[in-house]
Formats: structure tokens, sequence, C-alpha cells
């Protein structure tokens, strides 16, 4: 998520929110109507017995210890908001339990039941929204990753997840899943999972080629639901086209009011959902503005790394060159002009000189530390190699190759079985005709970038005043230097 997603501001959930119920049953094999005869299951509900909180009771497979997700996209301390945990017996016998650590439980003996409540107050850090569960009075999100406890795999890979969501009158519920005639959903990824609940939201569809999109929001907002809903469109088949993989299944725009200014604005992709809060204090053409910005980074979450089958922690190009991408795509759609790209490109740059991490960590140690260091460098050195690796092969190409067209070798090319996700992707982007060294020196080594020299050679001069930076095209370019730049889209 970019820098500008990082400013927040806060709202206290009203007191006026009532009742909520969200039931799951865990059942053997696959979800059909003979649910109710398998004796293996477990409900959950959930309500509210006081403002911020949630009642969760459940009945489950035997167990006598139940751990929860404390640690999130940098978000601290989760666990701490599980309180009163309880377990009963299968005689309805209640058993002792003992707190092991935020978010961790453990009963004497095994249990077939357990209830607890969780705090879902809105974070106080508004950037928090897009990644946690929160209710106010008129709406919120239930993320599932951060109100259950974490399963075992040999449960999850057994047992599907079926969802039911009963409501307060006047309220509704939606996610990318599509309820069976029970209005019941049902899910094999709970960490993929997020459910919009409110009053008055509306849900307004629309097929892309394959795809189906979905646009679901609450309040007033100065373009029409039918105009955001193109721009989603227009990203996707976009994204379609550059990575030759159509998704088939339903994905969902979840759109609310950003508190705090007009340019600020929080969001993650999960599973097939993007949850994106924007100020809304603008006018209409900076507001569709910033969502084909915003969104050509998020929608292409969708592809990469949500139906990329590779492993490990590859953050630097889901992040970095995702973001790297998404200019590219704005620029392609016209949503940018050249001296935008170029001046995004130039604020990045300052944002990477200030970062301590700039001379010690390589990518792939950036990655891997993420979240315990200042995670914002695996974005910007990401972005900067991603730059990087597209001029080069375009100059290699003599402007009749890019990025963009190696991510349908992402979708498409064998993946040998071992390596991680950065070897496999590594092994594509070395693949190309004279980058065999590019990921050695780029990415799997730690260095500084200066872009002052590293620029040159493609006919963009770095002009550095204090800690801000500018490029822009040099007079006089060569004949190699105009076919690299003009295939970019200068002109």
């Amino acid at each position: 998520m970019p820098q500008s997603a990082i400013k927040v501001s806060h709202r206290i959930l009203s007191q006026n929110f009532r009742i909520l119920f969200l039931f799951l049953a865990f059942v053997v094999g696959s979800a059909t109507p003979e649910v109710q005869a398998q004796t293996v299951k477990a409900v959950v509900t959930l309500n509210v017995p006081s403002p911020g909180k949630v009642r969760i009771q459940a009945e489950c497979p035997p167990s006598d210890s139940w751990s929860f997700r404390n640690a999130y996209a940098g978000i601290l301390g989760l666990g701490k908001r599980i309180e009163n945990f309880q377990a009963t017996n299968s005689n309805g016998e209640s058993l002792s339990v003992r707190t092991l650590a935020p978010g961790e439980f453990r009963s004497t003996t095994k249990a077939t039941s357990f209830s607890y409540e969780v705090t879902v107050l809105p974070p106080k850090r508004l950037a928090d929204m897009s990644h946690v569960s929160w209710l106010k009075q008129d709406y919120g999100f239930l993320m599932l990753a951060d109100l259950l406890p974490r399963f075992t795999p040999e449960l999850t890979s057994q047992n599907a997840i079926l969802v039911e969501l009963q409501l307060p009158n006047g309220w509704s519920a939606f996610s990318s899943m599509t309820p069976d005639k029970h209005r019941r959903h049902s899910i094999s990824d709970p960490d993929g999972v997020v459910f919009f609940v409110g009053r008055d939201l509306r849900e307004k569809v629309i097929r892309a080629g394959s795809m189906e999109l979905s646009l679901v929001t609450v309040g007033e907002w100065a373009f029409e639901d039918s105009e955001a809903l193109s721009v989603v469109a227009r990203i996707s088949r976009e994204y379609t086209q550059v990575t030759r993989y159509p998704i088939a299944a339903r994905s969902v725009l979840m759109l609310a009011p950003f508190v705090g200014g007009a340019d600020q604005w929080t969001a993650e992709t999960r599973g097939a959902t993007v949850v994106l809060l924007v100020g809304g204090e603008a006018s209409r053409a900076a507001l569709l503005g910033r969502l084909k910005v915003v969104l050509a980074h998020e929608l292409l979450h969708l592809w990469v790394p949500n139906a990329l089958a590779v492993t490990g922690d590859y953050d630097w190009f889901f992040e970095g060159f995702t973001l790297y991408e998404a200019l590219l795509t704005s620029l392609h759609l016209k949503s940018i002009t050249f001296s935008e790209y170029l001046d995004t490109l130039g604020r990045l740059y300052d944002s990477y000189r200030s970062s301590p991490e700039r001379d010690k960590l390589s990518l792939l140690e950036a990655s891997e530390r993420r979240w315990t260091t200042a995670s914002s460098f695996v974005y910007e050195k990401g972005m900067l190699v991603a730059l990087l690796y597209d001029l080069s092969l375009r100059r290699n190409s003599k402007g009749n190759a890019s990025l963009s067209d190696l991510y349908p070798q992402l979708f498409h090319s064998p993946r040998p079985a071992g390596p991680s996700g950065s070897e496999f992707i590594m092994g594509i982007l070395d693949s190309q005709s004279g980058m065999d060294e590019f990921s050695k020196r780029f990415i799997r080594s730690p260095g500084r970038l200066e872009l002052l020299d590293l620029l040159a050679p493609f006919g963009i001069k770095v002009e550095t005043a204090g800690a801000h930076t500018r490029l822009a095209v040099i007079k006089e370019l060569s004949t190699e230097q105009r076919k690299i730049l003009r295939s970019l889209g200068y002109r």
C-alpha cells in the first residue's frame, strides 16, 4: 500500500448498534442439503452484548486449544481483543480455561463448544480500517481472519465452513460469495473472506468478459455508482488482457467513506474482495481520478498474488512490481500523463532515499522482514527495481517488449517442484534476453540505487535539490532512447 494510505483519523462506535448474528457450520465433505445429518459441525453466533463488542458462540469438533491471530499488516495486539473465553464439554459442563497469551487459550479437557467476545471498535489508526474487523453505527466490515480461531489444516481441508448471516432490521450484508438457497455461504479459506454489513448498503453488478464485478457502497458520492463500476470494469479488462488469465469468479469492490482529508485513503485486497475507504470531500473528477489510480494497484492483486499459485515471501514482486505495473496501466489508460508518471517516480525515490534500510537489505531480505522493519521499503525499492527492469527490457528488445509482457508467463509457465515464489519469478525475469544477471544485482543483493547513473542511459535525467527529486527527459535523445521512451508513452 502506498504511503498515501497511511493517513489517519478516528471515529467512535455509536451506542445505537444492537444485534448482529453470524452462523458458521463446519461439516465433513461438501456443503449439501444433508449437512444436518453430519456429525462434525460447528455453529458460531455473533451478537452485540455491549457497544463495540461481538459475542461468538460455537459448537465444534473436540478441541482443547484455540489460537487467534495476534498480528496482521503491522497491526499488533489483535489477540487482546478476545475476551471472556469459555469452553463446555459434551455434557454441557463448563471447563477451566487458561489464557496462555493474548488470543491463546487452553482447556483442561476436550471441549465441544466455546464462546468469547471480540472488541470491534474502529481502530485508532484509520489506515488500519481496511485490515481488521470493525463496526460503527450504520455499517462496518467483518473479516473472518481476525474473528475466528485459526483452525488446523486437517480440519479446514476436510470441512467446509458454512456462513449464514442474520442481521438487524434494515441491515444487509455483501461478500464475494453467492449464498445457497438457504442463504448460507460455503467457505474454504476464512482468511480471504470479508463481509460488508450495514443499513442502506447498495450493490451494482456488471460483467467484464468472464468476470462478474460487483460494487457495494454506502453514503453519497460526487460520482454515480455506475461510473465507479465502469472504472473497475475497464481496469479489470486491461489486466485480463495483460495476464491472459481470465478470472471467472465473482469479484467485489467494497467502497466506504474515509474520515479525513479528501486525498486520504486506505485499501486491501483479500481473496476476491477489494476493501477501499477513500475521502469523499472532492469533486467528481478528482474522486474518479483517485479511484482510477488506487484501483489500478488494488485490482491487480486479484491476479497477483491472489490467483497466482506460488508460495513464500515475494512481497518485492507482488507489492513493488505491482505498484509499477499499476503505474504503467494508469499511463496506458491515460489516467495519468507521462509527466505525472515521472513525478510519481521522483517522489518515490525521495521516500526510498530517506529509508534507513536502503543500503542494508536486499529485496529478498526486506520481503521476509516486511512487518518487522519499515514496510514501505519493499514497496519503494521494489517499484524502482521494476522501473529499471522495464526500461532495460525495452532497450534490449528495441522497444518491442516490456515488463507487462512477462505476466502471462507467471500464469502459464510450468512450475517446477520446490522453488519458492521468489525463485520462480526471478527465473522468469532472468530468462529474458540480456537480463540474466538482473535479479542477482538488484533483487538478491543489497545496495543503494543511484538513479542519476541508472537512468541516464535511457534519456532520463535526475535532478535533486535537497530532499526533492525531479525526473525529466533530456532534450537531445538518441534514436534508441527515443524509441524506448515512446514505447512507454512519451511524445
